[in-house]
């Protein structure tokens, strides 16, 4: 299993980059079928993500919500660039979240059949950066990456 890397590149983004031993067309796929994120993309222990709706084309819309014992937390996606096998690009608006939008691009890429998936996330200020990173905001891309390291070979037999 991979290591997941995070860090700050500027004051205002969070990168974050997971490699897995995959083909990129089957990281590809589980990222954007919903069938397939709404088994891996939960977050922690105890999390679940039990509406997962990708409408997965540009000016397409996805929603989330989480679930735990505490909390529920929905977030509305829109997409904005779709590379195929390459880039998805997208805007994420977090409901009751003050500091506004942020934007995703995420880069996919294969070497010697390792892909490795980049994300990094703009936000609108530093404040709203060092708002969304903390402490689970980690913790919880590590766990839905590691979950789905454990999947990718079911989803590749399916």
């Amino acid at each position: 299993m991979h290591e997941l890397h995070f860090s700050t590149p500027t004051p205002t983004s969070i990168r974050i980059v997971r490699s897995f031993d995959a083909p990129l067309a089957l990281v590809w796929r589980a990222h954007t079928e919903a069938e397939l994120v709404k088994q891996w993309m939960t977050g922690p222990p105890g999390h679940s993500l039990p509406v997962c709706e990708i409408d997965f084309r540009v000016g397409g819309i996805a929603r989330y919500v989480w679930k735990n014992a505490d909390f529920e937390m929905g977030m509305t996606a829109e997409f904005l660039e779709i590379v195929e096998h390459e880039r998805i690009v997208h805007t994420e608006d977090y409901e009751g979240w003050p500091e506004g939008k942020s934007t995703v691009t995420a880069t996919f890429a294969e070497v010697d059949g390792q892909t490795t998936v980049t994300v990094n996330i703009e936000y609108l200020s530093q404040e709203a950066r060092d708002a969304a990173a903390q402490p689970g905001f980690k913790e919880g891309y590590a766990a839905s990456y590691d979950t789905l390291d454990r999947l990718l070979p079911e989803f590749g037999a399916a």
